[in-house]
């Protein structure tokens, strides 16, 4: 039911795409062609299947449309767009993201915007898609652009924000910046933003967002465009910063080495020459006072009451957005130290486990590791390989359920005792589903009780079958047998490595997913020993060189061969090296 699902979803998506795609040609061609209840159709039908990217789309193709048709005016265009820049984003779509750019940029073409119109074209020209190359269309209006400069219609002393042909006040179309910063939640990409938009509207040398540490009373800043600073951090009472941080007034100074507030020394240690400043506090909605604005040396002349009026009118924006910013930077910070703590717990409950019997003390450790590098070999997300890794580390809590007597048992089990010890897969379900995991956690209950189910639907304990094991379980069941055989127990020592591959070859597409097999056996020898000898010795680097050029089932095809060709000597070396640490594992666990 869920594959069917999933195929319709995947029809629709690939419909409502195609569908845009011809409103988009048309549009380009001729927008008094397009139908608006047409684009809002498929703008809703996107909504409805969760494509954000296609949501995207349609809400720039209906931006452009109706401000073309003259239905909407510049400010509410830009307002959808930048909404529909916002889904490109989070959505992580090239193909959404260019869409919206090259709108954008159409708009400011249409506006008399040409150099912030050129922009955007040039970024559009830099996002690389395939789904849908509009590559030729996009260099049509770059080459318009071109002309227009070449007959001089665009000033070259045009600034980015000049007024449009409707003869607004550039102080409206800044208004923009706003909506953009708005949307940005990664401080230190919105102090870059912020910054770079306030040094091209007020056409400045330097411009430095600083940021007001309340609890340090220290102002600080990761960004200082125009400048190599990564960090720049102060007392609050030093500097024309620290003044208007702390009396709240704009400081704009034409001459700085005529005003007695200027700390020259600064000067001196960069080389920098500073003419012009303009030095502005940052407000929050509470009028509080959270950072400063620091624009320095003014291009051709100095600041102006106008540049003033530029700066108050994104400064509202920008407090609330940097404050905003600021409040989410702490909230992540506090969820990756619960996240360590977490980890924390979880290894030192994995390490308790394992520790009921020297036996097998580490199996818990060795089975992460291994399912760790099975999941690299298939690309996981770092998310997806955290969930999969605590999910590893806990998949034998259940053993706390079982008897000493059964776990530690010399010698073959009994039924009885076998299926004793086959409840541990069930109480560890038992024991995880009960612990409030967050929602990206919410499938490691599952992932570490299904370790023990086999492909063909034979294993526990719920005995699933295929593609309805989750996949987290199926990697960690080539990894569980594996460390298992290949680790001593009780009742027998360790298995010879290549019968032990042999069982995973055999056993694929029967107890085992053949395309974690592959994968497991695929993975470099010298990361294999490397989990082997984690907890006893470190792998020598000549070692390292010669095990990493082979693999599992390069071990095990030179291993059964059975003198069908003679090795080279470089097989033989790596055959010797790789038994050499295999069989000294053995012998620590003996020791």
């Amino acid at each position: 039911m869920l594959n069917n699902t999933l195929d319709v979803k995947n029809k629709d998506y690939a419909e409502i795409k195609d569908n845009l795609i011809s409103l988009f040609n048309i549009i380009i061609e001729d927008n008094k062609k397009v139908n608006f209840s047409d684009i809002d159709e498929f703008r809703k039908m996107s909504i409805a299947i969760k494509a954000f990217d296609l949501v995207s789309f349609s809400m720039s193709l209906f931006a452009y449309s109706n401000y073309k048709m003259r239905k909407l005016s510049y400010y509410k265009t830009l307002a959808i767009l930048n909404d529909a820049k916002y889904l490109a984003l989070s959505s992580s779509s090239y193909m959404a993201q260019k869409i919206n750019m090259f709108f954008m940029g159409l708009i400011e073409f249409e506006e008399g915007n040409y150099d912030v119109s050129l922009e955007l074209i040039h970024r559009a020209l830099n996002v690389s898609i395939e789904e849908y190359d509009f590559d030729e269309k996009i260099a049509d209006i770059e080459d318009k652009i071109k002309k227009l400069n070449q007959k001089k219609i665009i000033s070259e002393e045009k600034p980015s924000f000049a007024p449009n042909q409707t003869g607004e006040d550039p102080l409206i179309a800044l208004l923009k910046v706003g909506r953009s910063i708005a949307l940005e939640t990664n401080l230190d990409n919105l102090l870059t933003i912020v910054a770079q938009e306030i040094k091209l509207a007020l056409d400045a040398d330097r411009c430095t967002v600083f940021l007001l540490d309340e609890e340090k009373q220290e102002l600080w800043s990761k960004v200082a465009l125009g400048m190599n600073t990564k960090e720049i951090r102060f007392d609050v009472n030093l500097g024309l910063a620290g003044h208007v941080a702390k009396t709240g007034e704009t400081v704009n100074i034409k001459e700085a080495y005529k005003d007695a507030r200027f700390n020259k020394e600064i000067d001196k240690k960069s080389g920098y020459v500073t003419k012009s400043i303009l030095c502005m506090p940052i407000r929050n909605m509470s009028h509080q006072i959270v950072g400063v604005f620091q624009v320095l040396n003014k291009k051709d002349g100095y600041f102006t009451e106008k540049d003033e009026d530029l700066l108050i009118a994104i400064g509202s924006s920008a407090g609330i957005a940097l404050e905003n910013a600021t409040l989410f930077n702490k909230q992540k910070q506090f969820i990756e130290e619960q996240k360590l703590l977490l980890s924390s717990f979880v290894d030192t409950l994995s390490a308790s486990i394992d520790a009921r019997d020297k036996i097998t003390s580490g199996h818990s450790k060795r089975v992460t590791m291994y399912t760790m590098l099975i999941c690299d070999k298939l690309n996981f997300d770092e998310k997806q390989k955290e969930v999969i890794r605590q999910a590893s580390l806990l998949h034998d809590i259940g053993k706390i359920g079982i008897r000493d007597s059964v776990l530690q048992k010399e010698g073959k089990l009994t039924d009885e005792e076998y299926k004793h010890i086959q409840q541990h897969a069930k109480i560890t379900y038992d024991i995880l589903s009960k612990i409030s995991f967050s929602k990206e956690y919410e499938n490691v209950a599952k992932i570490a009780a299904s370790h023990h189910e086999k492909y063909d639907g034979s294993g526990y304990f719920l005995k699933l079958k295929g593609d309805n094991i989750p996949l987290g379980g199926r990697i960690l069941a080539v990894s569980d047998v594996f460390d298992a055989i290949t680790s001593k127990r009780h009742y027998r020592s360790k298995m010879p490595i290549e019968k032990a591959i042999g069982i995973l070859i055999k056993d694929s597409d029967t107890h085992f997913d053949k395309k974690m097999t592959d994968m497991f056996l695929s993975i470099e020898a010298d990361k294999i020993i490397n989990v082997m000898t984690t907890d006893s010795k470190t792998l020598d680097e000549n070692d390292k060189a010669i095990l990493n050029k082979y693999t599992l089932y390069d071990i095990y095809a030179l291993m059964t061969e059975h003198n069908e060709r003679e090795h080279t000597l470089e097989e033989e070396r790596f055959v010797s090296t790789f038994l050499k640490y295999y069989n000294e594992t053995e012998q620590i666990q003996d020791d």
